[in-house]
């Protein structure tokens, strides 16, 4: 599962990064380099904005439409790799994170989505996908 994950950085300089990342529906982490510009972007401002596009189905690839994603700002913050909810979140992750070279220069983010993630082809037929303004949605999350 991957999502792009757009930071700023202490110029205002807008930076967007393809990262792997985890999640329990209700919050994302990510692991990254502890010199990577996403990483020394959060540390300077924890606002964030993350895309996470996805194919619906087998279809989706054969029908020319963009594929359907959801969008949300949100707060990012390093936490600790002893931290236990982003060990349960990303025991899937760690088997491979703990074989990674120079374990000590890499971080885990946590990231906590806004009450509101704007949807594009989410609970739409992939026909209309096509029309953006049937195919556009806003949901507030509790």
């Amino acid at each position: 599962m991957w999502l792009v994950l757009s930071v700023v950085d202490e110029n205002n300089t807008p930076h967007s990064s393809v990262v792997v990342y985890q999640s329990n529906g209700e919050v994302i982490y990510i692991q990254t380099g502890t010199t990577t510009l996403k990483a020394k972007a959060i540390r300077n401002n924890i606002n964030v904005s993350v895309t996470i596009p996805f194919r619906k189905n087998f279809l989706h690839k054969l029908i020319p439409a963009p594929p359907a994603e959801l969008h949300f700002t949100a707060k990012a913050k390093i936490v600790s790799k002893e931290n236990l909810e982003a060990k349960e979140i990303l025991k899937k992750f760690i088997k491979a994170a703990e074989n990674v070279d120079n374990e000590d220069e890499t971080i885990w983010i946590k990231i906590t989505p806004s009450r509101f993630i704007s949807t594009y082809g989410v609970g739409v037929p992939i026909w209309k996908m096509r029309k953006p303004e049937e195919a556009r949605n806003l949901v507030q999350m509790e």
